[in-house]
């Protein structure tokens, strides 16, 4: 068993939920249905227009037409067709999104008001962009920088931190470089380069060690760099040492459920990734234990990771 900080987007996940929810997830996907406004739930096969963390897609010989102010802090966005802006409309995206404009694709119109909104990056109208060209929130350039990374998550074992992630959509990168922080906002240190295992458009599941002996909170990140130099950065974990108490799933041998024992109550996310870094399974609970149905899960080794208060604590069981 593991244990690692909770990252900050679980906060705002688990503060919506008093009562036991389960669910089936996975990353969320907004394509086009044909021409149409952002906003409009009929433009898009989510039948919703983009919430945070869709990754959309804009097809190509359709025009998607932005209107308002979008809050929503979207995943990827790759571009075929038209995303055309009207004046003072804006896109919100995630610190590790990606804007991907492929050949034949464009970004177009809007006054200076008109932008793409990344954590520490803005791109402003009027836009008269065509593909391939990228975004995201360390620069912009031509070319794409085709990267998915589909999960990235940590533990502590000990006095050493080991880090997950797994990519799709490989094509053209590199590597990836491990770094670390005493404070999460300056004086980065580089650990370890890792090169892609990707020779196409495949993905991967990664992980590292890092043995430096943890004497304290410390915070991590990738720096994913393509074949032709250009980078962007992962999300940013928070590996805490103060953390306590422990966690047991019984069995862990699993046919239909099993029982979990969290070490306190209290709200808490506990999701369920198979060996590949999928996420399977998610629910939410203030229980301090509670029964978890597994059966549709099929057969191999799981992770379970919950999240409750500031830490993280991850297990393993086999559904048989």
């Amino acid at each position: 068993m593991h244990i690692m900080n909770k990252f900050n987007l679980v906060k705002k996940i688990t503060s919506v939920a008093l009562l036991l929810i389960s669910i089936y997830a996975k990353a969320g996907s907004c394509s086009t249905n044909g021409t149409g406004n952002w906003e409009t739930p009929g433009t898009w096969s989510c039948g919703h227009s983009p919430n945070t963390g869709d990754n959309v897609t804009i097809g190509a010989g359709f025009i998607v037409t932005v209107n308002a102010n979008n809050l929503a802090n979207i995943g990827n966005l790759d571009i075929f067709g038209t995303l055309m802006f009207t004046n003072g409309s804006k896109i919100n995206l995630a610190a590790n999104s990606l804007v991907n404009i492929y050949s034949g694709g464009a970004i177009t119109g809007g006054n200076g008001g008109a932008k793409l909104v990344f954590p520490s990056a803005s791109y402003s109208g009027p836009f008269s962009t065509t593909g391939p060209y990228y975004f995201s929130n360390n620069g912009s350039g031509s070319g794409l920088l085709p990267l998915t990374l589909v999960s990235f998550y940590g533990s502590q074992k000990n006095q050493d931190v080991i880090l997950y992630w797994r990519t799709e959509n490989e094509e053209n990168i590199n590597s990836f470089g491990i770094e670390s922080s005493g404070n999460g906002n300056a004086d980065w240190q580089p650990l370890e380069t890792i090169p892609s295992m990707s020779v196409d458009a495949s993905g991967y599941s990664y992980s590292f060690t890092d043995h430096t002996k943890m004497s304290g909170d410390r915070f991590y990140r990738l720096k994913i760099v393509d074949r032709d130099g250009k980078y962007t950065y992962s999300k940013v974990l928070f590996i805490t040492s103060a953390q306590t108490g422990t966690i047991s799933v019984t069995p862990t041998l699993v046919n239909g459920s099993m029982n979990v024992t969290l070490p306190a109550s209290g709200q808490t996310q506990v999701s369920i990734y198979n060996t590949s870094g999928l996420l399977v399974k998610t629910s939410i609970t203030e229980s301090e234990v509670f029964n978890m149905d597994v059966s549709r899960l099929t057969r191999g080794e799981y992770f379970l990771q919950v999240f409750q208060g500031k830490n993280s604590y991850v297990t393993k069981f086999i559904k048989q």
